[in-house]
């Protein structure tokens, strides 16, 4: 008995999860010329595909000779206890007549009943086919991927709409060959539209969709609501995207290697930028019959809340009152609505705040206006209804929700009843009538305070310094301007701060056992330096030639002589054996920053 209840159980689990039976057709091209080849694809998915034997096919043989069949294919596959049953048949034809031909709808008996495909209609031609000139667009080869087998619809749910009815749009994109990615490089232009969009998760989900015949992969890429905001003739622009898609190489050889290459595999990447169709929609008017008394302009499904979070409060008490509006339609664009309070209260600027919902093809939410009131007087106090109008679309008529009228008790609190200056906060208004204003009694004192300040130094030094801080900058800037633009100038105004830092690095190594490093650093600043004031390159600088620039420069021998026996003396450590001293490293390190700040004031 088990047994049979656990058969029963696992029968009656795979009939529920059984696909439903269908049929498609699809072909390969629905534009060609004679004597061109057409492939017909017959598709039967669903519990029994499997089982189907042959297919009847129609007599077309006016328009299209049929050469033969390619043969039959299924595909089984079991996702989460789920059976797909897949089976295709194809079949070639030949096209030997000019004119337009329609495929019959194709039909299959199974179970006793008749499952039928969409009929096909084939444009023959006596040239050659116009797909082939399709193909030369966005500057792809032929055969690469034609307007046929790759572009975008702009799919809405209605072409005429009241003003602010939601249209819904879908960007669709369709393809015969292999995207390996995309981009969207223009957003379509909606002037006129108040805009909402959808978010989609993830990465767009694929789908199979036939086309005119054609079976295509289908994704959703971009949806939106939008919101016409005036009647009259409008349009939704174009969305262009940008796709890589994989194409396979066209070559003509006789070469192994080059037909092995052909293999789409080691095909080649090229851009397609694809546009969508503009969309025009017809927006109408609300009609002049039964507009109310003020009207919000807009128009879907909603409803009106009103509420305070206290009714019975004292004077100068802060309460808060809080208006929802909610519901289906442009939640983003709803006023303010009229709020009438007695004149006894103190009424200030709303907090508005909003919540939105996009599902679907739907564009929900609320908005809410929360008032800070605070009552004056004593006694009781009533809130008028707020009323809210809109053009209802299920009815097609104009619909006005209100609240119901609030009473609020006010009851005299303590101390005197004030005036409530405006710009205040909530917490500030809490604590209107607790201030302390203190009265000054005394008489004051009156007495000389001496001369204006316009005559003062320190009004003088106020109008000086502004120039004296431009005049700065400005010297500043024309001495940035002639260091990028004059090299020599540049080199000359760091000698000095470059001079020290060798130096320094001398100064790091002065001790006996690296005395040949300490020598080569203290000839680098020397040579350095007088490198940068003369605009040489130090690079293979010689003796004489440097002496020789600075007497042209005007320098006196008797700092000439000091700082070219300082040269000689570095070269001739570095080369020597090492036998000096730390007394005389100190003694060159000192002599040779005295000679480079000597030859600094000479030149």
């Amino acid at each position: 008995m088990l047994r049979r209840c656990s058969i029963l159980l696992l029968l009656l689990i795979s009939l529920g999860a059984a696909q439903t039976f269908k049929v498609t057709a699809s072909v390969d091209r629905t534009s060609l010329a004679i004597n061109q080849q057409l492939a017909l694809t017959i598709e039967l998915s669903g519990e029994g595909a499997n089982s189907i034997g042959q297919i009847n096919l129609p007599d077309i043989s006016s328009h299209l000779a049929l050469l033969g069949s390619g043969g039959s294919s299924q595909n089984i596959q079991i996702v989460n206890g789920k059976m797909s049953v897949q089976k295709n048949f194809t079949y070639f034809y030949q096209a030997v007549q000019e004119g337009t031909c329609t495929i019959p709808a194709i039909s299959v008996n199974y179970k006793g009943q008749v499952y039928s495909s969409q009929p096909i209609t084939i444009a023959i031609s006596k040239g050659a086919a116009p797909a082939a000139a399709t193909a030369q667009s966005s500057n792809l080869a032929p055969g690469d991927a034609s307007d046929e087998d790759l572009f975008i619809r702009a799919i809405v749910n209605k072409r005429q709409v009241y003003q602010n009815e939601p249209v819904i749009v879908t960007f669709r994109i369709f393809t015969r060959v292999n995207v390996s990615g995309y981009a969207l490089s223009k957003m379509p232009e909606t002037a006129g539209f108040w805009t909402e969009d959808f978010a989609l998760q993830g990465q767009p989900q694929t789908r199979e969709d036939i086309i005119n015949g054609r079976k295509y992969i289908v994704a959703d890429i971009k949806k939106m609501a939008i919101f016409p905001a005036s009647p009259g003739k409008m349009q939704i622009g174009s969305l262009g995207v940008d796709c890589d898609v994989r194409v396979q190489n066209r070559r003509r050889s006789n070469d192994i290697f080059d037909n092995f290459f052909d293999d789409p595999f080691f095909g080649r990447t090229v851009r397609k930028t694809v546009l969508s169709k503009p969309v025009a929609i017809d927006v109408l008017p609300f009609p002049a019959e039964g507009k109310p008394e003020p009207f919000s302009g807009l128009a879907g499904d909603f409803s009106i809340q009103a509420s305070v979070d206290k009714n019975e409060v004292t004077t100068n008490e802060a309460i808060t009152l809080k208006v929802t509006i909610s519901g289906e339609g442009n939640i983003k664009t709803i006023p303010r609505p009229n709020v009438l309070l007695p004149r006894d209260f103190e009424q200030y600027e709303p907090k508005v705040s909003e919540n939105i919902q996009r599902s679907g093809d739907r564009i929900s939410g609320s908005k809410t206006f929360e008032y800070l009131l605070v009552p004056r007087f004593p006694g009781e106090q009533r809130i008028r209804p707020v009323l809210f109008s809109y053009f209802d679309l299920r009815n097609r008529r104009f619909q006005t929700k209100s609240t119901p009228e609030l009473t609020i008790r006010v009851t005299k609190g303590s101390g005197d009843v004030s005036t409530v200056p405006s710009g205040l906060s909530k917490e500030e208004v809490r604590f209107i009538g607790q201030d302390i204003r203190f009265i000054k009694l005394n008489t004051p004192e009156w007495r000389r305070q001496g001369g204006g300040f316009y005559r003062s130094s320190l009004l003088t030094a106020l109008w000086i310094l502004p120039l004296l801080a431009l005049a700065g900058a400005f010297a500043y800037r024309r001495h940035l301007d002639k260091l990028s633009g004059d090299v020599a100038y540049a080199r000359s105004r760091r000698a000095n701060r470059m001079a020290m830092k060798r130096l320094a690095r001398a100064a790091d190594l002065l001790k006996p056992a690296s005395q040949k490093e300490y020598y080569a650093e203290v000839s680098r600043a020397l040579l350095g330096f007088a490198a940068d004031k003369l605009n040489i390159s130090e690079a293979g600088i010689v003796s004489d030639e440097m002496e020789a620039k600075l007497r042209n420069r005007g320098v006196e021998d008797a700092i000439i002589q000091p700082y070219m026996r300082l040269l000689q003396q570095c070269d001739f450590q570095r080369f020597a054996p090492a036998d000096g001293t730390a007394t005389q490293m100190e003694e060159m390190y000192k002599n040779a920053k005295e000679a480079i700040i000597n030859l600094e004031k000479a030149i």
